[in-house]
């Protein structure tokens, strides 16, 4: 227990360590904030359109595919820290373009903050197991402690913004908790 409670102390003070799973946080809740309620505008007037139809744009997760592996790559030619600044940015830009109120620019939007997200995910997990100076397996759970925390109180608080001013203070949210994502992965110390 002494040993457990030991390298738990280490990875819960160690300041980059604790930014990543703000990272985490942050950027699990702005994408299940997005996936979770931009269904009800898609169902809403104007669009109106059916769960069949909304259903398939989960398919928009395909994007993750190809970016977490391009991510590995930026990331061992330019940093770590480069990408998952890049990927939060590029994760942004597309929370921004779901404001359109065509459909297509919607779905692309979804591909890029999807595409965005996937990337700084695999950079970030990564980089908590070989950032970890003791117990790398307890930094990775601690990281995923803190991603599913995101997705379970951030995604449902995004029901509040959404609930009191629809999608666009829906967006704001999101961005606002990207902002914070951002603001993590720019601290990193080596």
């Amino acid at each position: 227990m002494r040993g457990l409670l030991g390298s738990l102390r280490q990875n819960v003070t160690d300041t980059g360590l604790l930014r990543l799973y703000l990272v985490s946080f942050a950027m699990m809740g702005a994408f299940v904030t997005v996936y979770n309620y931009l269904t009800f505008r898609l169902s809403a007037p104007p669009l109106r359109l059916s769960s069949t139809i909304i259903g398939f744009l989960f398919v928009t997760y395909l994007a993750g595919t190809y970016s977490s592996a391009a991510a590995g790559r930026l990331a061992d030619r330019f940093g770590r820290q480069w990408v998952l600044v890049c990927g939060v940015l590029v994760a942004a830009f597309g929370a921004l373009v779901t404001l359109s109120g065509a459909l297509v620019l919607i779905v692309a939007g979804l591909v890029v903050l999807t595409a965005g997200f996937f990337a700084v995910h695999s950079v970030a997990s990564g980089w908590v197991g070989a950032r970890a100076k003791v117990a790398p397996a307890q930094a990775s759970a601690l990281y995923m402690c803190a991603f599913y925390v995101g997705s379970s109180v951030a995604g449902s608080a995004g029901g509040v913004f959404y609930g009191h001013g629809g999608w666009p203070e829906t967006v704001a949210f999101v961005l606002a908790l990207l902002a914070v994502a951002l603001a993590s992965a720019v601290s990193i110390r080596r």
